[in-house]
């Protein structure tokens, strides 16, 4: 019985370290994705520029 419930608690523990892990990997790649956005606009406008 000790062990199921050893197991329950990191089943649990696991999903809420996922859930709060959960926002901040969707900052990174929100952050990623404006990133390579504003680099391949600022190419494409250094292109028509030149």
């Amino acid at each position: 019985m000790a062990n199921r419930a050893y197991t329950a608690d990191r089943k649990t523990a696991a999903m809420a370290i996922a859930a709060v892990r959960a926002p901040s990997v969707e900052l990174a790649l929100n952050t990623l994705i404006l990133t390579v956005i504003l680099v391949l606009l600022s190419g494409a406008v250094w292109t028509h520029v030149t």
